[in-house]
Parts: structure tokens; C-alpha cells; sequence
């Protein structure tokens, strides 16, 4: 009885294991893989989520674009709580318009961190050129990052999309950092800077002349999106002016005006990143 139940357990066995091998080599192509592959590859764009966000922040804004020809999905880097860097999804060079969604797990995305990504992404891919898009605090790191003095093995930036950046600070915040009693100068001059503005101010001269920036901000009403105050938003062109490539902004006074709603399905935004994306301005 011991033998024989011994040879079953033997057939069964081997049956788990063939078919195992089997169901391997049918999906094995499924996989994801962040292997390089020959060829020249495309200038992605890269998605920063903001402040308590995450991929669910980025997802319809890359979902809707990737309904136009040769705009996909590539990768997807996570950053975990303690900074490491986790990959996964395919890039093939034959996509035209790749879009990088980068997860923070912290929720906080950051400038230093922004830097290790590209970085890798020169060294694996040997992409020279980049665009980038951030909501919210994801906007403010891309300016961080953009003002950071030597640049040295990333890749250059070409076009920026900050989506209701709070670059002169939002209410909630301390003393002078609320963002609400901000004037604007002709020049874009804020009447206060924050003590989040300041650093970017004063590192203003190492802002990419390559970049093209598109700056989009809501308004309920209220010269605020109900949380970023709209001339903290707007703050950003006094960072930028004369160094930019070309500066624009544009107001969202649609339905989805609200801050967080400024990335889901949002029309007229998703017409504005089509359209920036592809040739480097909008239409109107």
C-alpha cells in the first residue's frame, strides 16, 4: 500500500511540474520586462502624482492620453517609503510617445529622488531628452528639481506641465506660506514668496532653457481651485521668465475645476496635454 501510494505521489508530482513548464512557456511573453531592448528609444514623459497621491492620481490622465496614436504606458517606477526604486512594465523603442507613471509610497514626492530616476532612465535607455507632468506637489517637485543646480547624466527636459502647483504655498500652511494674499506684479512678481518659493526663486538661473512650460491652474470662483490659491499657482512665472523655452498658462473654470478633480477625465485638460505634448504649445 506504501509503494503504490508512493507512485501516485510521483505521477502527481511530475503532472504539477509539466504542467507548471507548460503554462510558463505559453504566457511567458505576459511578463513584464524592463529589459533594454536594441534600438533608439523615444522621449517619454513622466507623471509625478502630489501630496497623499498615488498611480490612481495619474492613471486617467495617462488612460486618456494613451487613446491617441502612439501614446502608451511603459513603465511604472514605485518609490518605496525608504527610497528605493522598483521598475516594472515593457518599453519597446517602437513607441512613439512613452508615459512613465512614478509612484511615491510616502505620498511626498521629491526632487532628489526625481534625479536618481532620471538618471537610471539615461544609463538604461539612453534617452536624452524628457517631458514632465506633475499635479499638485508633483508639480512642485518638478520645479524643485528644475532649479537644481548640475544636471549632469539626466536627461534634458523639453516640455513641463504643472497641473495646480501650490509653488507659493496654500492655506493650512504658516505665517506667510498660505498662498492666499499673493498679488501679482506685471512682471509675475508675487507680492509675498513662501518659504517654499524662496529656494526656487533664488535658484531661479538654473531653470532648463530647453523648456517649454505649460502651466494650468483652477478656479472655482474664488481665485482658488479650493485648496491652491490661484496666484500661488501662477506664482511659477516669475521662476521661469527668461528662461524658459516659452511660458503659458491657462485657467480651468469648468466643472472640474476643483483641484483633485483637475486629473480625472478632466476634457479640457487632457485636450491641453495632447496637444502640448505632441508640438510643444495649445491651440488656444
Amino acid at each position: 500500500m506504501t509503494k503504490k501510494w508512493g507512485k501516485v505521489m510521483l505521477i502527481i508530482g511530475i503532472f504539477l511540474v509539466v504542467s507548471g513548464g507548460a503554462w510558463w512557456w505559453v504566457n511567458r511573453g505576459e511578463a513584464p520586462s524592463t529589459k533594454r531592448v536594441a534600438g533608439t528609444y523615444q522621449t517619454p514623459t513622466l507623471f509625478v502624482h502630489g501630496f497623499g497621491g498615488g498611480y490612481g492620481s495619474e492613471k486617467d490622465m495617462i488612460n486618456d492620453l494613451s487613446k491617441h496614436p502612439g501614446y502608451r504606458q511603459v513603465l511604472r517606477y514605485t518609490v518605496t517609503n525608504t527610497g528605493q526604486l522598483s521598475v516594472s512594465g515593457s518599453w519597446s523603442p517602437s513607441v512613439r510617445h512613452p508615459l512613465i507613471a512614478v509612484v511615491f509610497s510616502s505620498g511626498r514626492p521629491d526632487a532628489t529622488t526625481l534625479t536618481k530616476i532620471l538618471k537610471q532612465l539615461k544609463k538604461r535607455y539612453g534617452i536624452q531628452d524628457f517631458n514632465a507632468v506633475g499635479h499638485s506637489a508633483g508639480s512642485a517637485a518638478w520645479a524643485d528639481w528644475a532649479v537644481t543646480k548640475g544636471k549632469k547624466g539626466e536627461p534634458t527636459l523639453q516640455r513641463l506641465i504643472t497641473i495646480a502647483g501650490p509653488f507659493n504655498g496654500f492655506p493650512g500652511m504658516p505665517g506667510m506660506n498660505s498662498g492666499q494674499d499673493i498679488k501679482l506684479a506685471s512682471d509675475g512678481r508675487p507680492s509675498v514668496m513662501s518659504d517654499r518659493y524662496k529656494p526656487m526663486y533664488e535658484n531661479r538661473q538654473y531653470f532648463p532653457k530647453t523648456a517649454a512650460v505649460l502651466n494650468l491652474f483652477g478656479n472655482l470662483g474664488k481665485e482658488s481651485d479650493g485648496r491652491v490659491p490661484v496666484n500661488s499657482a501662477r506664482s511659477l512665472r516669475y521662476i521661469v521668465a527668461g528662461r524658459a523655452k516659452s511660458y503659458t498658462e491657462r485657467e480651468i473654470t469648468n466643472s472640474k475645476a476643483q483641484h483633485s478633480k483637475l486629473h480625472e477625465h478632466n476634457l479640457l485638460v487632457n485636450r491641453y496635454l495632447y496637444e502640448f505634448l505632441s508640438t510643444g504649445k495649445i491651440t488656444n
